[in-house]
């Protein structure tokens, strides 16, 4: 049997498990869900039975209050707890609607409550007629009070049936969390045999080829020539990581070979202009946690053009490498150069506790410059000009402060005599007036 084929069986095996896992949760689930409503079902009745005792209560007491008072203020209640106790019998009604036994309860006491309401209403009107004698008599007959009592032995016998009944749902709802868990349990021991049977598969056909390699191992000790054959089995999965292991090598150097040219400057290696913004954002933002300053050196090489129309390009070229090579000699570990134009260079110098180190760096990279490059035979004198701009001092935006680096730049190549200069506000001024 073929590799693919078993490995096909073993993800058919694994599918089907997983739909029957799926279909029988969600059977589960949908019943567990069916009997809970069933549950907060009961839970409402019981809920709406307690306001419909409390409203025929409320209603009560608001009608002794008005007959022993005569205060109007006494038929707000009354009037309020005999609709709610009308609205939440209707409730009642529909909510059992599917249980008969619950129906008849509910009848009795509606009819109960009819009798009761008539007998509120008609001592309220009496009391209104100034014939509270009257009222009294019905009151004192205790009709009122035994209606009362059969709604509440009513009541109690309808609670009695609905709690019953919430007992019954509540342990249907229990079994039915116990069958999931039971299902849960069986699960478990069924990907628990799966996992063992994948891994002994995944054994035979993956790791024992990785085992083989490195018996090769001993081969390359002993000086003998490693051939792919001597690595894996000859079998489908062998072709496959043979194949793969020769693919993989190709397309991962010339992903490194592409990712090194897309940020690199192919000529010098340094760092291209594509990651410097981001770069000296970074090193902006490190400032407000970190303190301390950072400095920008834009770095242009003088009489460049002379130096190819005496010398011819190639001679350009060589140059341009022998001054990336002496920046980036002459700065620190944690600086980064990058090469941004054809003869123009940036560096961004980092972890600057004063402007004296700004100043030791700019030196030492002047410093490089002071002999002259043997090139092909000959001695090319390769001269600078730095422009230095300072972070926060100067500003701290990104693009201000290449661009006042670069300014700076330009006021070294008008000044003879120096080299490098630092950038101020009054280059900005200057340049505003040569215009």
């Amino acid at each position: 049997m073929s590799i693919r084929l078993k490995l096909s069986l073993l993800l058919g095996l694994l599918f089907l498990a997983a739909v029957f896992n799926s279909v029988f949760t969600f059977q589960l689930e949908s019943y567990g869900e069916e009997k809970l409503k069933w549950v907060i079902h009961t839970h409402e009745v019981l809920n709406e039975t307690h306001i419909l005792s409390g409203a025929m209560k409320d209603a009560e007491t608001g009608q002794r209050g008005y007959l022993l008072t005569t205060n109007s203020a006494y038929l707000e209640p009354y009037h309020n707890g005999v609709l709610s106790a009308q609205q939440s019998f209707v409730k009642l009604k529909a909510l059992t609607s599917d249980n008969p036994g619950q129906q008849d309860i509910l009848n009795s006491i509606e009819k109960k409550m009819q009798l009761k309401f008539q007998e509120m209403e008609e001592t309220i009107e009496l009391v209104q007629g100034v014939n509270n004698e009257a009222a009294i008599e019905i009151v004192s007959d205790n009709r009122g009070k035994q209606y009362m009592d059969d709604i509440r032995a009513l009541f109690s016998s309808f609670i009695n049936a609905e709690t019953v009944l919430l007992e019954q749902r509540k342990g249907d709802f229990r079994e039915n969390r116990a069958q999931i868990t039971t299902l849960i349990v069986v699960e478990i021991v069924l990907f628990i045999g799966l996992f063992i049977m994948t891994v002994s598969f995944l054994r035979r056909s993956f790791f024992t080829p990785l085992e083989l390699l490195l018996s090769s191992v001993k081969k390359l000790e002993k000086g003998h020539k490693l051939e792919v054959s001597d690595v894996v089995k000859n079998d489908e999965m062998g072709h496959l990581l043979s194949t793969f292991f020769v693919m993989s090598e190709k397309v991962y150097q010339r992903e490194e070979d592409l990712g090194f040219k897309a940020h690199h400057d192919e000529l010098t290696g340094l760092k291209n202009r594509l990651t410097m913004p981001q770069e000296i954002e970074t090193a902006i933002d490190e400032l407000q946690e970190s303190g301390g300053m950072i400095a920008v050196l834009f770095i242009d090489l003088d009489r460049f053009k002379q130096i190819n129309d005496q010398h011819g390009h190639h001679v350009g070229d060589l140059v341009i490498k022998e001054t990336a090579y002496r920046i980036k000699y002459a700065v620190r570990d944690s600086d980064t150069v990058f090469r941004v134009g054809g003869d123009e260079f940036l560096a961004i110098v980092k972890d600057i506790k004063n402007i004296t180190d700004v100043h030791n760096v700019v030196n030492n990279i002047v410093s490089e410059f002071k002999h002259p490059a043997s090139i092909e035979g000959k001695e090319v004198d390769i001269s600078i000009s730095v422009g230095v701009s300072v972070s926060p001092e100067d500003s701290v935006d990104r693009k201000e402060i290449v661009q006042f680096a670069d300014i700076a730049m330009y006021a070294a190549k008008q000044d003879k005599a120096a080299c490098y200069r630092m950038f101020d506000k009054g280059m900005l001024r200057r340049g505003s007036d040569s215009e």
